[in-house]
């Protein structure tokens, strides 16, 4: 959410009329809408995009936590940190936790797991056996609000939706596989009016998950979406009074014909459902 926010409206450089990392109206603007359509607050969005502006894909580390990223920000070199992770006291391997990083900074910390992100990391230390974590989990996801939450995981939410159907036998009938889209439009309908938030919870779990899938599916595209937009609104403005060859008009004559008919696409899949791509669109993004 971070990247494409970023993507959206990027972090301003130095130099301008206005000092780095503030944002004028227009910016704010446009991230209070993108934030509205993906159900996060402003102030959560401008964290992720700043962090993520401050962290390059390359300098990341995929198994440290976004907080530990954010936390180690504060540190004279950030990027040489975090590629030395301390040991941990507990465990006797060397990782990064939100203590370790509150610490690498000179941060005040707690000594007891008080994060997320440390309570996690316990927990997972306390029930290495499968047995007991399966038991664990099983009584965590009948809360509302960790079901909920857990199908916001991609990786979990993939593991889940792949079991369910496996163990439903969903994929194999065509019967079984409207009845459950019946069934997630139904659980839809329950949180839209939001009269009986329990319907949902009652719903086959393949319905949450399937729920929850096509959320972040919509983020994804409304970030893409707002990401051209904004891309074009900051670039065309500055096309004033240039001449292009005729090789470059017919370079941008066929980049925006494939433009025009990826929209064709995203508007038939948003109002069937479909998303297939047919030989001749394919063959035009492919550029033959």
């Amino acid at each position: 959410m971070g990247d494409a926010a970023l993507e959206i409206e990027p972090v301003r450089a130095h130099g301008g009329h206005l000092p780095v990392g503030e944002d004028g109206p227009r910016v704010e603007e446009s991230l209070r809408i993108f934030a509205e359509e993906v159900g996060l607050s402003l102030s959560t969005v401008k964290t992720y995009r700043w962090v993520a502006s401050r962290w390059p894909a390359e300098r990341r580390v995929a198994s440290v936590a976004w907080e530990v990223h954010k936390i180690l920000l504060s540190a004279d070199d950030p990027f040489a940190l975090i590629a030395d992770p301390p040991v941990n006291e507990r465990t006797g391997r060397r990782c990064w936790d939100g203590d370790a990083a509150r610490k690498a900074v000179g941060w005040k910390t707690s000594g007891t797991p008080s994060t997320v992100a440390e309570k996690v990391e316990t927990v997972a230390d306390l029930v290495p056996d499968e047995a007991v974590a399966c038991q664990v989990i099983t009584g965590m996801l009948k809360r509302r609000e960790v079901a909920f939450v857990a199908m916001r995981d991609r990786d979990a939410r993939q593991m889940v939706n792949e079991i369910q159907f496996e163990q439903s036998g969903v994929g194999q009938d065509d019967e079984d596989d409207d009845g459950l889209d019946e069934e997630y439009e139904r659980a839809l309908a329950c949180e839209d009016s939001q009269d009986d938030d329990s319907d949902v919870l009652r719903a086959d779990p393949a319905t949450v998950v399937r729920a929850w899938h096509r959320q972040m599916e919509f983020n994804d595209l409304m970030g893409v979406c707002h990401g051209f937009v904004a891309g074009a609104s900051r670039l065309v403005p500055k096309l004033r009074g240039q001449e292009f060859t005729s090789k470059q008009h017919t370079s941008v004559e066929q980049v925006l014909e494939k433009i025009r008919a990826t929209c064709d696409w995203i508007e038939s899949a948003v109002a069937t459902g479909k998303g297939d791509l047919d030989d001749a669109l394919a063959q035009l993004l492919r550029g033959q």
